[in-house]
C-alpha cells in the first residue's frame, strides 16, 4: 500500500523545533513529522481500538460497520 499525503499546520515556534530536530537527525522534516506521527498512533493504537469497539457497542453495529461510516462519511476532520 503506498504511504497517504496530507498537509498540517503547526505553529510557528513547533515548526522551528521540528526543522532543527529534523536537521539534527539527518532527516526531511516531512519524514521526521511522519515518524512521529506514526509513533504516536503506534502508542495509542490499543485505546482507539477499545474506543472503536465501544461506540460500535453503544450504537448496536459492527466494528467494521462504524469504521466505514467513519472513513466514508465527509469530511476526514469531522467528528462523531
Amino acid at each position: 500500500m503506498s504511504p497517504i499525503k496530507f498537509g498540517i499546520q503547526l505553529p510557528p515556534r513547533y515548526d522551528r523545533k521540528l526543522r532543527l530536530w529534523a536537521k539534527l537527525k539527518g532527516a526531511a522534516r516531512a519524514t521526521l513529522a511522519a515518524n512521529i506521527i506514526q509513533a504516536r498512533i503506534e502508542a495509542n493504537w490499543a485505546d482507539i481500538d477499545q474506543e472503536l469497539n465501544g461506540i460500535a457497542a453503544e450504537q448496536g453495529i459492527s466494528r467494521q460497520e462504524l469504521e466505514a461510516q467513519m472513513l466514508n462519511g465527509g469530511d476526514e476532520d469531522d467528528s462523531l
